[in-house]
């Protein structure tokens, strides 16, 4: 039985990373790029492994894990970042 990606498929970019193997997401189009090392700005910071995908507006990057990423067919990807909930106390994360 063959693994497919079927279109439509939707997760969070940690759970298909887990789910499927590099090389089936890079059939896929979607490309492990590199690790980023920690950066901080404004409103986060990013440490971690860096995605790049085919949108249907040209290649975007993917910084977060928690970024939902959803198969459009062809090699193509829907991104949307993530936004983290804003609270009242950004200082205090509890």
């Amino acid at each position: 039985m063959a693994v497919e990606l079927k279109i439509g498929t939707r997760g969070i970019r940690g759970e298909l990373t887990k789910t499927f193997t590099p090389a089936f997401l890079e059939l896929h189009g979607l490309f492990r790029v590199g690790f980023v090392e920690y950066v901080e700005t404004e409103t986060e910071s990013i440490l971690g492994m860096c995605f790049a995908c085919k949108t249907k507006y040209g290649w975007m990057c993917s910084f977060n894990h928690d970024d939902v990423l959803t198969y459009i067919g062809n090699g193509i990807w829907d991104l949307k970042p993530y936004k983290a909930a804003k609270s009242e106390d950004n200082d205090n994360p509890w």
